[in-house]
C-alpha cells in the first residue's frame, strides 16, 4: 500500500480538518493515496480545482507574456476516481454547488474528496499584482491576437470581468 508521506503526519497526529489542494494531474496525490486515505480512514478532505488545463500553467504562460501551447489535459472524472478507491466523490459543477458539496465533504466521517469544475479561463488573482505581471500579460494579449488568436481573449475577458 501507497503511503504518501503527507499523509503519514495525519496518521501520527489526529487532525479533523484538512484541505490539501492538489490539482491533481500535477500533484503526487495519486489512486494510492486515495486507497491509503480510505484503508486508515483518514479523515481528510481533498478539493481538486478541475480546469482540464495542465496545473493551471497556461494562466501562468499568460501572465509570463507567453501564448499557451499544449495544456489541454484529458482529465479523468476525480469524484468517480475517489468513489472507486472507496472514498467518498462529490462534484460541484457550479458556483451553487460548492458550499453544499463542502458541506457534505465536512460532515462525512472518512476521507472525501470534492471535485470543483473551474472554467479554463478562470484567473486565480494573487494578493498582489506586480508590474512584471501586468506586463507579462498585456503581451500575451498582444501575441494571442497576432497569433490569430483573439477569440480566447475575448472570452477570458467575458469570464473574468462580465459575472
Amino acid at each position: 500500500m501507497l503511503f504518501h508521506r503527507r499523509l503519514a503526519p495525519n496518521k501520527l497526529i489526529p487532525v479533523d480538518k484538512l484541505f490539501p489542494c492538489p490539482e491533481m494531474a500535477a500533484s503526487p496525490c495519486s489512486l494510492g493515496d486515495l486507497l491509503s486515505l480510505k484503508q486508515l480512514q483518514l479523515p481528510v478532505k481533498i478539493i481538486v480545482f478541475r480546469n482540464d488545463d495542465l496545473a493551471f500553467v497556461e494562466l501562468e504562460m499568460k501572465a509570463a507574456g507567453f501564448v499557451d501551447f499544449g495544456t489541454d489535459l484529458q482529465n479523468p472524472d476525480f469524484a468517480k476516481l475517489a468513489e472507486a478507491a472507496g472514498v467518498l466523490g462529490l462534484t460541484a459543477e457550479t458556483p451553487q454547488d460548492v458550499r453544499p458539496m463542502i458541506t457534505k465533504a465536512l460532515k462525512h466521517d472518512g476521507p472525501a474528496l470534492v471535485e470543483v469544475h473551474v472554467h479554463r479561463q478562470e484567473l486565480s488573482m494573487p494578493p498582489t499584482i506586480s508590474l512584471a505581471q501586468m506586463k507579462g500579460f498585456t503581451l500575451f494579449t498582444l501575441k494571442a491576437v497576432l497569433s490569430g488568436r483573439g477569440d480566447e481573449v475575448v472570452d477570458l475577458a467575458k469570464v473574468n470581468l462580465f459575472r
